[in-house]
């Protein structure tokens, strides 16, 4: 079942701004550090900050890889729940331990730790929705059924591997989501008041869409401004820091501490793949069903059990 949706459905750069400061703390950046990553100077930071400048999209992707976050995360202003809070305890307690390592490659190490487990997660819970949703259009499973099911889009799941611009992954969006509606281009650029060619060039990705206006396209097909925010891809930088780190595991000299360092580490985290694949294959077979959609086809492409699927 999709993830329920709590971000407020208006477009708030206050919000935005308190979001931007919340991670940039997290991270330990000062506003110059923040603004030299993205190539800007830290009046602009703090503006941003202070929600009293329009950020671009191309802005808030840029920050929000700086941050090591989303652009969802960052436009997704709301209420912080008492979860939310615990974890923002535990996002203070970690930045203080972090704080007292002395040693800059201590810390590093830790930070790479920290981000190797996250990607592990994350790409674990995304490989399987990917796997699944290729063997639903093999076997002829529309993609409006796929998106609803396993929350990707087509371009996620498609197998043409080749990359997407940001101004088309988000034009892409707004056409899966007019399409949903029931809109046709000109409907939708009525609603918004703006020529028809308008929405097909934002759609084709010929036209990069402000903000402002994702808002209210998003205001108009009943939706978020993050709906229509795609996901990003990793930085290819992971892979070279992933490297630096099995370097620096094969200077360890003590046998046993190497030992330690996979028992301790690399074994749990595969325990924990393989239960975050099981909770997402039981997620989506559970939406399959609720689509109509027949035990065989789950059975042969979610790969649970028929006993698992009988007790959803």
């Amino acid at each position: 079942m999709k993830k329920e949706n709590k971000c407020s459905n208006f477009l708030d750069y206050k919000v935005i701004g308190q979001e931007v400061r919340n991670h940039r703390l997290a991270k330990g950046y000062t506003q110059k550090d923040l603004a030299k990553k993205i190539g800007t100077t830290y009046q602009v930071i703090l503006q941003y900050e202070k929600g009293t400048r329009r950020i671009s999209i191309k802005k808030l992707y840029e920050l929000a890889e700086a941050l090591s976050t989303t652009a969802r995360d960052l436009a997704c202003g709301q209420e912080v729940s008492n979860e939310g809070r615990y974890e923002g305890e535990e996002v203070l307690n970690l930045v203080r331990r972090h704080r007292e390592i002395k040693d800059q490659e201590l810390r590093e190490t830790f930070y790479l730790l920290t981000k190797f487990i996250r990607i592990s997660e994350e790409e674990s819970g995304k490989a399987v929705k990917i796997e699944v949703a290729k063997g639903l259009v093999k076997e002829g499973v529309s993609a409006h059924v796929i998106s609803r099911t396993t929350n990707l889009s087509v371009d996620e799941y498609d197998n043409d591997e080749k990359k997407i611009s940001i101004p088309y992954k988000v034009g892409q969006r707004v056409k899966e989501w007019r399409l949903r509606r029931g809109y046709t281009q000109e409907d939708l650029a009525s609603k918004v008041g703006i020529i028809n060619q308008r929405i097909y060039e934002y759609e084709q990705g010929r036209a990069a869409v402000s903000l402002e206006m994702l808002d209210e396209i998003a205001k108009m097909l009943l939706i978020n401004i993050t709906d229509l925010l795609p996901e990003t891809r990793e930085n290819e930088n992971s892979e070279v820091e992933l490297s630096r780190l099995i370097e620096e595991y094969k200077k360890i000299k003590s046998q046993e501490l190497r030992h330690v360092l996979i028992k301790s580490l690399f074994e749990s985290i595969q325990v924990c793949k393989e239960k975050v694949k099981r909770v997402e294959k039981m997620k989506i077979a559970k939406n399959l069903v609720k689509e109509g959609i027949s035990i065989n086809i789950i059975l042969k492409t979610v790969g649970i059990s028929l006993d698992e699927i009988q007790q959803i």
